[in-house]
């Protein structure tokens, strides 16, 4: 029996970062340079890009090309 809760308690671990419900923002560095991150996370330095967040990585990367002002993107 012990080692079911194990086993169990490490699966629910293992798999809690796959469920997480991250989204995403459009973030600018110092450098200038634009690219997406999760938004619950704190970068050091980077200021965020307008007021929408995306729910895929994939959707913000798309994004990334209409914005202006950008010294480059970073993907």
């Amino acid at each position: 029996m012990k080692k079911l809760i194990l086993a169990c308690g490490f699966v629910v671990v293992a798999c809690a970062p796959a469920l997480a419900d991250d989204t995403y923002s459009l973030v600018k560095d110092t450098v200038g340079n634009c690219s997406a991150a999760v938004t619950s996370t704190h970068y050091p330095g980077m200021k965020i890009v307008g007021d929408k967040t995306y729910s895929s990585i994939q959707d913000a990367n798309k994004a990334l090309d209409d914005l202006k002002d950008c010294a480059g993107l970073v993907r």
